[in-house]
């Protein structure tokens, strides 16, 4: 089920987990119509999508994801549905050395700002981490 945020007993799942290999994460992203800044965020009032706004978060972490070797493989718009049906506007996979670099990222000195757009222009999202057998055609 759709959800903005880990519950903690996904978090303390996630954090807790022994595998200390790499990680790619899955996002499916449902954006807001009209981004929906906080009243004392400097974009408040700013007629931009939530696409947008989310792109700016995503350009933040991914140079945050950098620091620690962590990297965004893909973001993309989506076109449609081939197989099923659904109902998500986007598609982010970000890869991580380890669970504990995704942690320190989250961790960053600037995630607290970059997390207002978010914020603004996420409506919900489902995250599904993985351990990658292959990455960029490379076996891990």
């Amino acid at each position: 089920m759709p959800a903005f945020q880990p519950t903690a007993d996904q978090f303390r799942a996630f954090r807790d987990d022994p595998y200390d290999g790499p990680v790619a994460q899955v996002n499916l992203l449902k954006f807001r119509v009209k981004a929906e800044y906080a009243p004392d965020d400097p974009e408040h009032g700013e007629a931009i999508s939530g696409e947008a706004a989310y792109m700016r978060y995503s350009e933040a972490f991914t140079e945050a994801a950098k620091e620690v070797g962590g990297s965004t493989l893909l973001l993309a718009s989506t076109e449609r549905y081939f197989i099923g049906q659904g109902d998500w506007d986007g598609v982010l996979v970000n890869h991580f050395p380890t669970r504990q670099a995704f942690i320190a990222t989250l961790n960053h000195k600037d995630y607290k700002s970059m997390s207002r757009h978010r914020e603004a222009g996420l409506l919900c999202q489902e995250l599904i981490v993985t351990r990658p057998s292959w990455v960029s055609g490379d076996k891990v």
